[in-house]
C-alpha cells in the first residue's frame, strides 16, 4: 500500500496570498480535497492523508513532521502563487535527483497539461529551492505553485471551480504516474451482495448501446440543444464525466453549455486528446471505443 501526504499551503490565521477577492488558504484545500478524491476512487494500493482538511493552521515543520511520522511514500504541498508573475512552476529541495526529480516531473507535466485545457499556460519550469517542507520531509517532496493570484488573467481561471477541480485531479494522475498505480478502487469491496468492482473510466463497458451523433458540437454555437447532444451527455456521463453530478439527471438536459463542454474537456483531457471541449470526430471516436466493443 503506497502512503500519498497531501499538504494544503497556508489556513487558519495564515491566509497565503490574497487577491482579486480570493485566498489562497481556500483554493489550494480544495485542490488537495480533489487530489484526494481522485487518488483514492480512480487507483487501488493507495492511502492518502492531508495536513489539513479545515481552515487550521500548522507550522511548516509540523506539517513534515506529520509526514514522516506516519511514514509516507511522498509530499506534495500545493499552493498559489503571488508577485506579479503569471503561469505554473514546481520546486525541489537543491541538489535532489532521483525519485524526487521524478516525482517532480511527474507532477509538472500532469499539471501542466491539465491546465492548458483552459489556454494559453506560462510554463516557468522545474526548479530547486530550499523551502522547509521540502527540506525537513524524509520522502521525495514536492512543492507546486499554481498560477498567480495576483494576476487578472491567472485568478479568472483559479475562480473557475472547473479549473481547481481539474488541477486537483491532475495532481492525482501525477502522483499515480510516479508511484506506477493501476486502476480500481483503493477502498475495501462491500462485504454484502458481490458486484463486479468498479472499473477505471477508460476500462468502464456497458451493455447498453450508445447512440452518438456525427457533427461538431460546442457551447456558444447557435441550436446546441436537443437529442443529440442528450446522447454526448449521456455517453460522457456512462464513463462518470457528468456534467454537473448531484444535479437533476447530473445535468443531462440536452443543452450543450459550459457544464457538457467541461464534461467533455475532461475526458478529453484523460484519454489524450485535445482538450477543447468541443465534441467531434476524434472524441465521437474515442467515446465509441470505450462504451460500443
Amino acid at each position: 500500500m503506497k502512503k500519498v501526504w497531501l499538504d494544503a499551503g497556508h489556513g487558519g490565521k495564515d491566509s497565503g496570498a490574497a487577491a482579486n477577492g480570493m485566498k489562497e488558504k481556500d483554493l489550494v484545500l480544495k485542490m488537495v480535497k480533489y487530489a484526494k478524491s481522485y487518488l483514492e476512487n480512480h487507483y487501488k494500493g493507495v492511502q492518502v492523508k492531508l495536513t489539513r482538511s479545515t481552515d487550521v493552521f500548522y507550522e511548516l515543520s509540523d506539517r513534515a513532521d506529520m509526514a514522516n511520522r506516519w511514514g509516507a511514500d511522498l509530499f506534495v504541498s500545493i499552493h498559489v502563487n503571488a508577485g506579479g508573475g503569471t503561469g505554473f512552476e514546481t520546486y525541489r529541495y537543491p541538489g535532489t535527483k532521483g525519485d524526487t526529480l521524478k516525482l517532480q516531473e511527474c507532477l509538472h507535466s500532469a499539471v501542466l497539461t491539465a491546465m492548458k485545457a483552459y489556454g494559453q499556460i506560462a510554463d516557468r519550469g522545474l526548479k530547486e529551492k530550499n523551502l522547509a517542507v521540502v527540506r525537513e520531509t524524509h520522502m521525495p517532496a514536492v512543492l507546486t505553485e499554481n498560477l498567480f493570484i495576483d494576476r487578472k488573467e491567472d485568478a479568472e481561471r483559479l475562480k473557475d471551480s472547473g479549473f481547481a477541480k481539474a488541477v486537483g485531479e491532475a495532481h492525482a494522475r501525477g502522483i499515480a504516474k510516479y508511484l506506477g498505480l493501476s486502476g480500481g478502487s483503493s477502498k475495501p469491496a462491500a462485504s454484502k451482495p458481490k458486484k463486479e468492482a468498479p472499473k477505471k473510466e477508460s476500462e468502464k463497458k456497458s451493455s447498453k448501446k450508445y447512440t452518438l451523433p456525427t457533427g461538431i458540437y460546442k457551447y456558444k454555437s447557435p441550436m446546441m440543444k436537443g437529442t443529440a447532444v442528450r446522447q454526448i451527455q449521456e455517453a460522457c456521463a456512462a464513463l462518470y464525466f457528468y456534467p454537473e453530478k448531484g444535479a437533476k439527471n447530473n445535468g443531462i438536459d440536452g443543452y450543450y453549455g459550459p457544464k457538457t463542454a467541461d464534461a467533455v474537456k475532461r475526458f478529453q483531457m484523460v484519454h489524450g486528446l485535445s482538450a477543447d471541449g468541443i465534441y467531434g470526430p476524434k472524441t465521437r471516436a474515442k467515446l465509441d471505443s470505450l462504451l460500443n466493443k
